[in-house]
């Protein structure tokens, strides 16, 4: 990201440096802050372009982000030519782009859905940290619903996805007896966790829009969440850390 705003900072330059000039010229019907209304959306063409280029290059990388920003600001740039019509909150128009990025990556057989398990000491001190990166020997899932049930290990796992649904039951599960974080990130889907009832948890729900009900509290809307912790969360050795994050869909949490 460093080259993206040095790319950014030099064009700004370049930019303000003809405008200058073209406004000593005293040219009829120029302004000078005509040419900045050009420049906040040369910001996303040149991010755009430049994650792009290094995820063809090296054959990975953020090639999703790229090409999303590319097009997004060159259709603000579109707009200031009157090419089109299309303003910043636009950007909403866009979202045809998600299944676009899932059939490409179907058909290249990429991964959305990456789940993987660690160690949670390090993290203690802030339960609710900045999803991190999977590590290299991390085990992905392909793209689809998850659904774990019956006589299984349970271990920390961070979960991120595009598009699928989670059901997760605990009930016969072995729960190992401290501290297990279950953090889930999609755009879209339902997730259901079930807890066996002397396990203690604490769970923190957000959705951009959808419902969210854990136990008897329930939240539903735009831009909903909802914490709830177990009355003996603070003084159990065997317990939960559960962040679920969803755009748009359900989330459940109950005892069984």
């Amino acid at each position: 990201m460093k080259r993206v705003f040095s790319y950014f900072i030099a064009i700004c330059f370049i930019w303000i440096g003809i405008m200058l000039i073209v406004n000593s010229l005293n040219i009829d019907g120029f302004e000078l802050n005509f040419g900045w209304t050009y420049i906040y959306p040369l910001f996303f063409v040149v991010a755009g372009a430049v994650l792009l280029g290094n995820a063809v290059i090296k054959k990975g990388g953020r090639w999703m982000i790229g090409t999303f920003l590319l097009v997004f600001g060159g259709l603000l740039l579109a707009d200031r030519f009157g090419l089109v019509d299309f303003t910043f909150w636009n950007v909403f128009k866009l979202w045809p782009l998600i299944l676009i990025f899932i059939g490409i990556s179907l058909f290249r057989g990429l991964h959305f859905l990456t789940v993987y398990s660690g160690s949670s000491k390090k993290r203690k001190k802030d339960r609710w940290y900045a999803f991190s990166e999977p590590k290299k020997n991390d085990a992905p899932f392909t793209i689809g619903d998850m659904e774990k049930k019956g006589n299984w290990n349970l271990e920390p796992m961070n979960i991120s996805t595009m598009v699928g649904n989670f059901y997760l039951d605990l009930t016969d599960a072995y729960i190992p007896d401290e501290e297990t974080e279950i953090n889930i990130r999609s755009l879209a889907g339902d997730v259901t966790i079930l807890i066996p009832g002397e396990v203690e948890f604490q769970a923190k729900a957000a959705a951009k829009a959808g419902d969210i009900n854990i136990l008897d509290e329930e939240s539903a809307g735009i831009n909903t969440s909802l914490f709830y912790k177990t009355d003996q969360f603070e003084t159990a050795t065997k317990k939960l850390f559960i962040d679920i994050r969803l755009k748009a869909g359900s989330i459940r949490v109950d005892r069984v």
